[in-house]
């Protein structure tokens, strides 16, 4: 970009005692560098050295330069932020890379102290070049505040003189602004808020076992605003009275039980099927892995609708936009094998990267990642867990789309259309091998990590016979779950009680859909209530 400008070469003094107006230059260097140089020579004679912060420029030689930024930052009476053509996926790499490396991003941080509530300063985003303003999802929630400003101002290349010109004049208006500011009388504050409020939403008698209107919206609150519910998803969302697939009868896949049973029965299991991985591993041993693999493909990979709660995961984040909630997408984590849910994000036309941990093949012991949009034929193997940073999670452990992370495997569904084969943690080996390997956290990728370690649960679709959530839970936690979780179980037992107690997860006994339809009826309550101040 070349540098010119226009502009006279006294500084504005002090107006009638009002102090002169402070500007602070916000850039990236790789983005907006030359631009910013540019600016602060248009300015500089203008409104006076003294009054101009370039850190380049302003910082003195030993100066403990994070301190002063911050402090010309917050004392800036205009505070002006250069958007270059990769601004946002400059500092969504950026936060990303905070995963591996704890290193702050001095650009964000100046913004934010900006754009703090009650702050004096005037944001003023300056696009540089082609550069437009970023859509919300696309930037940290800290910084959307600037998508809502008014004063948007440009600096092209091809019309420098005049763009330059108009930033300085706008800044001549901003002072004159502040300055009557500064000379008018205080006004009192009225005491209290005396703003109109909504009434209460009435409150329902909660159902016998079932969770009461906090407890819904604690949920809604964790879900939508804070983007801390992780949701954990097993056998059990899928539903069907038998295991009919490979005859085609089946309307639906099967949970675990049901597919144990439909195992025990074809390959003559000696005795009523105590658990899923007990009737695999008595297949393997008694007919091959192939048998069973072969088995496992018809049945988990027929084109079976997805269920009703695999639909409403698809379409929440529709919902959530809707509503304009700020946390439209989820981690969510799956021990089952099929993709139902996969599927199910296709047809609601929703972004989702996927993460697969691989039983077998050249990757064994390690997870893949398959980000959206990319070939399923070609997954990026996570060799290094603690510095893999390219999911869509940014160091806020906020999600730019949804994360489908499947713990166990993944049926290979079809020839050609996915990168694995025989891929199930399935057996008593399998897990075995599972419960052996190294620490999680050479295994999980840190991003995902990281969000587990700092979210609440909800579990649907689990039930003590799922005892391959408890071999993850253990590996990840130890124990016990750090904070509120919650399992939704129809009709539990009484050591279906015990072993959530023991896993400090709080049980409601309600259907699936009852307690997710209530859910986004407390999300749309959520959504209509004042913000706060």
């Amino acid at each position: 970009m070349k540098e010119e400008s226009d502009t006279s070469t006294e500084s504005v003094p002090s107006n009638n005692g009002v102090a002169p107006l402070k500007i602070f230059i916000n850039y990236r260097k790789s983005d907006t560098g030359i631009a910013a140089a540019a600016l602060y020579q248009a300015l500089e004679p203008r409104f006076g050295k003294e009054n101009v912060f370039l850190d380049v420029v302003t910082l003195e030689p030993g100066t403990r330069w994070l301190d002063e930024i911050k402090k010309h930052g917050t004392r800036a009476g205009a505070f002006l932020v250069m958007i270059g053509p990769r601004w946002a996926e400059i500092m969504s790499q950026r936060s990303r890379r905070r995963h591996v490396e704890p290193t702050e991003d001095f650009v964000r941080v100046e913004i934010e102290l900006a754009l703090r509530r009650n702050s004096p300063v005037r944001v003023i985003p300056i696009l540089v070049d082609d550069a437009v303003m970023p859509p919300p999802l696309e930037i940290p929630q800290s910084l959307r505040p600037l998508l809502d400003l008014q004063a948007i101002m440009h600096l092209r290349g091809d019309t420098l003189k005049e763009d330059l010109g108009a930033i300085a004049d706008h800044l001549e208006l901003v002072a004159a602004d502040l300055a009557r500011e500064q000379a008018a009388p205080p006004v009192p504050k009225p005491e209290g808020d005396s703003r109109p409020q909504p009434p209460p939403a009435p409150r329902r008698p909660a159902p016998v076992g079932g969770p009461d209107e906090l407890h819904y919206e604690e949920v809604a609150k964790l879900l939508g605003e804070e983007g801390a519910l992780v949701t954990f998803l097993g056998p059990g969302v899928n539903t069907s009275d038998r295991v009919e697939a490979v005859e085609g009868k089946a309307q639906a896949l099967p949970d675990s039980e049901e597919l144990a049973t439909y195992l025990a029965e074809k390959f003559d299991f000696p005795s009523e099927p105590a658990d899923l991985a007990q009737v695999a591993q008595y297949v393997v041993l008694q007919r091959g892995p192939s048998d069973l693999y072969r088995m496992l493909k018809q049945i988990l990979g027929a084109d079976l609708p997805p269920s009703p709660v695999h639909r409403f995961l698809a379409d929440l984040p529709g919902k959530l936009r809707e509503l304009e909630l700020s946390k439209p997408h989820q981690l969510i984590v799956t021990t089952n094998y099929d993709d139902a849910l996969e599927r199910a994000f296709v047809e609601a036309g929703e972004k989702y990267d996927l993460a697969v941990y691989m039983a077998s093949g050249d990757h064994k012991g390690k997870f893949v990642h398959i980000p959206f949009g990319q070939e399923p034929l070609s997954p990026v193997p996570i060799l290094v867990p603690q510095k893999y940073v390219d999911f869509p999670i940014d160091d806020m452990l906020e999600l730019e789309r949804t994360v489908i992370v499947k713990i166990h495997g993944a049926v290979d569904r079809a020839p050609g259309m996915s990168p694995w084969q025989e891929n199930y943690v399935i057996t008593e080996n399998d897990f075995i091998d599972y419960l052996s390997e190294e620490p999680i956290g050479s295994i999980l990728p840190t991003q995902i990590l990281n969000k587990l370690r700092y979210s609440h649960f909800l579990f649907l679709g689990y039930t003590m016979r799922d005892w391959n959530l408890r071999v993850f839970v253990h590996r990840v936690w130890g124990s016990q779950l750090p904070g509120t979780s919650w399992a939704i179980q129809e009709e539990p037992d009484q050591l279906e009680k015990q072993f959530w107690k023991d896993l400090r997860v709080d049980l409601f006994g309600v259907p699936l859909m009852d307690y997710l339809e209530q859910l986004v009826a407390h999300l749309a309550l959520l959504a209509r209530r004042p913000a706060q101040l």
